[in-house]
């Protein structure tokens, strides 16, 4: 009978045992008890309570802690004062412990950095990855850390819940990585695992275009099993809503202790971007995930929580801004305003019209149960790169103006209780259309991207903030078309001899206005430059001053002091002809009303003395009649604009038929449009005709083409065709170009436009 109880008492501690022995966060499994014979009744019930006490014990019941060893398996980040000497900083930062019995094993992040010199940072004197051993007897904790040249002993207590272990320290010298060290504190909390929902948002910080706006974030993460190592890896997708840089992506990386590293790719696989980067690298700057009293938050502060490596439509090759996603929460990391709706587009209304009114809502979200006092409203009209103050190029007025009643007075600080909110007007008159300078190279744009956007930003200025950004911004947009529009905005033309002249290009202009509008007449006497150098044009044209329709020169520079532009006349120093020459012109000089179009032909005769490399790039320029204080019908706020772009090849006995440009009109987005196709002319009567031996094309743009002519000789007066179709894969306005190569060294230019829908 005393050999049964025994042999029965073993089997319960083994039982027992093997409970305990669960750890690194595997479920504990309860193995049932053998059955009990009659008989001795009273020791075998004081064994089964010990048994029971101990299983409980490591079940998280309410025993005793004495009665069994803590849990310190998992992930922990650590903190450890620097000696009195300063002789070093920094030690064991992050990483995962094992436990089996009272037996620890693991991996930690270290890095130990030397003191700074004057007017300067600490170095890293020595860092990588340690392995840890040690034991844990009861709530007592000893672990040892060998971090290269230096060894670092920790002793401690860990907590009753398991979630903090602190203690006293000692550690080796380091060959220059510090001086021996004894009783320094340290300090250890557990970090959860960084698995389930996400959901939050992203605060861009850099690029200018996107700069304070505020992106929702959402998705899942997952972290993956502790195997005793420095880190653990962490996978996911991600939804950035509205993001223009990014948008689904999946993630993958690692943690630390509460450092988190995620790689972001793209659908295609591409790495673009990541949140988070290594201790040591300031762009960006690690992430955190940390226990805040919401609840579990991965965070990444002061414009470094993530980085892209392209941001389409900014003006920087990518972007970086502020995160903070919370884990299986809606709360946690939701900000303290709302602005609705977050960004605001006004349709496109013509230059002058009557305004229209968009109204943005800001409130209180109540989740500091608090009023938030300090509150603030910017706003930042502003109108393209030519127009640094927000107003229009044209009469100095703005395009967008603001009101609210929010501030008292108007841009004074305010508070919002709870659930209160308040509203902004924002109203959209515009002024232009086109910019004034046609010239990318000078700040303004070329007439293919009219209507530019017309744009500005209401920023609220909140005291805090989810993220630390502050400053939360509402982009606003907008376009305006003027009265008269060009049937292209560009007109391109093959190489042509000094000696000839290209076949003409019909151009014609329609007035969209409600009211009748006034070109101007042609100038007496033709368009030639003055011996004394360039000619002047004011800002905005006084009538008179030039003709209704001319060609200027790429040689066109602001003088921003007296709102004026010196330009180049198109016109020959010898010969006094323009290269691009102005036929069967029925615009200059008319009242066009309503609905109703004038038409001319342009064609390319290029001058004697005129150089013609690099190509000709030059604008046609349309004066209507000024609107001013005075003058308020048959006019334009916009005039004397450069709505043409005009462009020819370099020098070539290669001519292109009907043109050296395709335009496609609108596409609808993803689909390919019917084939265009354009004639190469190999022409025998140019000085340098020759044979052609055609080494290949290069296709830019979301175009593609087919020929007879790569590989192939082209004697004078042969031909060959290139046929060309686009798909777009954006909407809006598409350009591309197809570079044709041939003989040695040698390039012909066809142009590519398509509007995507």
């Amino acid at each position: 009978m005393e050999r049964s109880i025994k042999e029965r008492s073993t089997k319960k501690r083994s039982a027992t045992d093997r409970v305990s022995n669960q750890t690194n966060g595997n479920r504990m499994k309860h193995e049932p008890f053998a059955p009990i014979s009659r008989g001795s009744e009273g020791k075998i019930l004081l064994l089964f309570l010990l048994a029971s006490l101990t299983v409980l014990s490591a079940c998280g019941g309410s025993s005793s802690q004495s009665q069994g060893n803590g849990t310190v398996a998992g992930n922990w980040q650590f903190t450890m004062a620097a000696p009195s000497d300063d002789s070093f900083q920094g030690g064991m930062q992050g990483g995962f412990l094992l436990q089996n019995n009272g037996s620890v094993t693991g991996g930690v992040i270290y890095s130990i950095l030397l003191p700074a010199q004057p007017g300067g940072s600490p170095t890293l004197c020595n860092g990588g990855s340690a392995p840890i051993t040690g034991t844990i007897t009861g709530q007592n904790v000893t672990l040892t850390a060998i971090a290269g040249p230096q060894t670092f002993t920790l002793t401690g207590t860990l907590s009753a819940d398991s979630s903090i272990m602190m203690g006293t320290y000692a550690s080796t010298g380091g060959q220059g990585c510090g001086t021996a060290q004894t009783g320094l504190q340290w300090s250890a909390i557990s970090v959860p695992p960084l698995t389930g929902a996400i959901q939050g948002s992203f605060h861009s910080s850099l690029d200018p275009v996107l700069r304070n706006q505020l992106f929702p974030v959402s998705g899942t993460l997952s972290q993956g099993q502790n195997i005793g190592a420095s880190n653990a890896t962490v996978t996911g997708t991600l939804t950035f809503q509205g993001y223009p840089c990014l948008a689904a992506a999946s993630v993958n990386g690692q943690i630390s202790g509460n450092s988190v590293i995620l790689h972001i790719f793209a659908p295609n696989g591409l790495d673009v971007g990541q949140i988070g980067a290594p201790a040591g690298f300031s762009n960006p700057s690690p992430v955190t995930f940390v226990n805040s009293a919401a609840g579990a938050v991965l965070e990444g502060t002061n414009g470094y929580g993530v980085s892209t490596s392209s941001c389409p439509g900014g003006n920087l090759a990518g972007d970086i801004g502020d995160v903070c996603l919370g884990l299986g929460s809606t709360t946690s990391c939701a900000q303290p305003i709302m602005l609705s709706p977050a960004s605001i587009i006004f349709p496109a209304q013509q230059v002058e019209s009557a305004p229209t009114v968009q109204t943005i809502t800001l409130t209180n979200t109540g989740l500091s149960g608090t009023a938030l006092t300090g509150l603030s409203l910017s706003f930042n009209p502003q109108s393209g790169n030519t127009s640094p103050f927000g107003v229009s190029d044209f009469d100095g007025l703005p395009n967008f103006t603001e009101q609210d009643n929010c501030a008292s007075p108007s841009g004074s600080a305010f508070s919002l209780a709870p659930q209160q909110s308040c509203s902004i007007t924002i109203s959209f008159s515009p002024q232009q259309s086109c910019p004034w300078l046609p010239s990318t190279a000078l700040g303004g744009e070329p007439p293919s991207a009219c209507p530019f956007p017309l744009v500005a930003t209401l920023t609220a200025n909140s005291p805090v903030s989810a993220d630390n950004d502050t400053a939360f911004a509402v982009p606003i947009s907008a376009a305006a078309f003027s009265a008269l529009v060009p049937s292209t905005p560009e007109l391109d033309f093959g190489a042509e001899a000094v000696t000839e002249t290209s076949a003409p290009q019909l151009l014609s202009f329609t007035n969209q206005g409600a009211a009748p509008v006034q070109i101007l007449p042609a100038l007496n006497s033709p368009c030639v430059n003055p011996a004394i150098g360039v000619l002047t044009l004011p800002r905005p044209v006084a009538s008179g001053e030039v003709g209704g329709l001319q060609v200027d020169t790429g040689i066109i520079t602001p003088i921003p002091s007296s709102f004026t532009i010196n330009y180049n006349c198109d016109s020959d120093l010898t010969s006094k002809q323009p290269n691009f020459q102005i036929s069967a012109d029925d615009c200059s000089g008319t009242l066009l009303a309503p609905l109703a179009s004038c038409s001319l032909e342009i064609s390319f005769a290029p001058q004697p003395s005129t150089p013609l490399t690099p190509a000709l790039d030059y604008f046609l320029e349309l004066n209507t009649l000024q609107c001013t204080s005075t003058t308020t019908s048959n006019c334009e706020i916009d005039s004397g604009r450069f709505p043409v772009e005009l462009k020819a090849n370099v020098p070539s006995p290669l001519r292109m038929s009907p043109t050296a440009g395709l335009n496609f009109g609108i596409q609808p987005k993803g689909q390919t449009s019917a084939p265009q196709t354009i004639t190469l002319f190999n022409d025998p009567k140019d000085p340098n005709t020759a044979t052609i031996n055609f080494t290949g094309n290069l296709t830019e743009g979301n175009f593609a083409e087919t020929d007879n002519c790569v590989g192939q000789s082209l004697a004078p007066g042969s031909s060959c065709t290139v046929n060309v179709t686009f798909t777009p894969k954006s909407v809006g306005f598409n350009s591309g170009t197809i570079t044709v190569a041939y003989t040695v060294g040698q390039t012909q230019t066809i142009y590519l436009r398509g509007t995507g829908q």
